[in-house]
């Protein structure tokens, strides 16, 4: 049995709604037709079914409704509840574990592991305690999350880490083997996408992500706004949801851009690829990423990138060969990236062409499927 765990609530859907719409939707499609797969989340809901050809334990699910009412007010409570939970459900199934991988480090994983003696993976895709301590300003529980981290790392049999920029982090704690598998996308299921043609002859600047202050989208909209004034015919569509939802549309309301700024909130992954394909350029501006499934999706979507020069996005994004990079936070200089690229359509399509290709040579499914496969049999 290969034993999934997801520390985070996994906010899976009823059966009914397309797969692109769950967040452990990418993994579910590499595991669905191996035998024997169980997926362990935070889930307070119990979606019966809504896997395909995979078991789903919502551990912190109760028939009580005082008790989820609790668990989802309190988040604390609920980590600790799934460990409980976890612990319970391994205790009655470990004897037909084959491999546990956790993909979130603060995960029961490694403690269910050392406990049962069963092999784990950590599969790691992003600097999370990095993020908590420097950029979210939490030190007590960024410091926490480093200890964690080198625990996991240490106790793991294996580390599937998903950038060449997290693995000296990684090798620092001493881990018994790491492995470079990244994020793909599903290239012919992209390539078979058909869109319109676009009447508006304004140029699209388009963002997809979190509205969380790690993608600095305030960043990027006031570098609009110089852009905005050397030229009218632009517009720029923000993708996603987040704690600086309201204060962003704030800020372009301030700056006198409410009638060419569009925040659509989130929407399915079909949509992102359209959005993708009908837009002029795709704009980054992060100041961390682990391995951005959303640069990848761009780049098989054949449009031009621009984004900042950080851990994670200058793994993949080279300048001026695959993308145009930018190294500094000032809005003028983001300004006058984008600019280069609305500006340099021979030059843009070149980049296009090899970010594509790269994309087939590294990202593709088929190729990372393949890879943990081969290192999932090591266990099974």
């Amino acid at each position: 049995m290969i034993v999934v765990t997801l520390s985070l609530d996994s906010s899976l859907v009823s059966p009914d709604v397309p797969p692109s719409l769950r967040r452990i939707g990418a993994f579910e499609e590499m595991l669905a037709d191996l035998d024997h797969v169980t997926l362990l989340t935070q889930d307070t809901s119990y979606f019966e079914g809504a896997l395909h050809g995979i078991e789903h334990v919502p551990c912190c699910f109760s028939r009580s409704r005082n008790m989820r009412l609790i668990l989802t007010r309190f988040s604390y409570l609920r980590w600790i509840y799934f460990f409980f939970s976890s612990f319970i459900w391994t205790l009655r199934h470990h004897g037909q574990i084959g491999v546990m991988i956790s993909l979130n480090i603060d995960s029961p994983a490694p403690f269910l592991s050392m406990f049962f003696g069963f092999p784990y993976v950590a599969y790691y895709h992003y600097d999370t305690a990095y993020q908590v301590k420097y950029i979210n300003r939490r030190p007590l529980l960024g410091t926490l999350l480093l200890v964690l981290e080198r625990f996991a790392f240490r106790r793991a049999s294996s580390v599937w880490i998903t950038s060449p920029s997290l693995m000296d982090k990684v090798k620092s704690a001493g881990p018994k083997n790491i492995k470079l598998i990244p994020n793909w996308v599903d290239v012919r299921e992209i390539e078979g996408i058909k869109v319109p043609r676009r009447e508006s002859t304004r140029s699209r600047i388009l963002f997809v992500g979190r509205l969380h202050k790690v993608k600095q989208v305030d960043l990027l909209i006031r570098a609009f706004h110089f852009i905005k004034e050397r030229n009218a015919n632009v517009e720029l569509y923000i993708l996603g949801n987040g704690p600086m939802g309201q204060t962003l549309v704030n800020l372009a309301n301030d700056l006198g851009l409410s009638d060419s700024i569009f925040f659509l909130g989130h929407v399915d992954q079909m949509t992102v690829f359209r959005m993708m394909k009908l837009s002029d350029v795709f704009v980054l501006p992060s100041k961390i990423e682990g391995n951005p499934r959303v640069i990848i999706e761009a780049m098989a979507n054949k449009v031009p990138i621009v984004a900042t020069s950080v851990p994670g996005i200058k793994d993949m994004v080279q300048h001026m060969k695959t993308g145009y990079l930018i190294d500094t936070d000032k809005p003028e200089k983001l300004a006058h990236g984008i600019e280069y690229i609305l500006g340099n359509k021979r030059e843009s399509a070149r980049m296009t062409r090899s970010a594509y290709e790269f994309v087939l040579q590294n990202f593709s499914k088929e190729n990372v499927s393949q890879q943990i496969r081969d290192e999932l049999k090591l266990f099974l």
